[in-house]
């Protein structure tokens, strides 16, 4: 479970990283807005795949700065 935990909160990228960069923008934790994903994907998974692509498309312009 540790592991995990500690893969959730690494900012570098799962996927695509747009939870990732919704929790930098907005300054949230890493974590918790991977898990908050997790749980739409598991109650509503076609809504919540048409959101990630469209704010996976959003994320060009959201870049962190390195």
């Amino acid at each position: 479970m540790k592991q995990i935990k500690i893969r959730l909160q690494n900012p570098k990228r799962l996927v695509c990283g747009v939870a990732a960069d919704l929790a930098s923008k907005f300054g949230w934790s890493c974590f918790w807005t991977r898990m908050a994903w997790a749980g739409v994907t598991v109650f509503m998974p076609s809504v919540s795949l048409l959101i990630y692509f469209v704010l996976a498309l959003l994320a060009e312009q959201w870049r962190r700065p390195v």
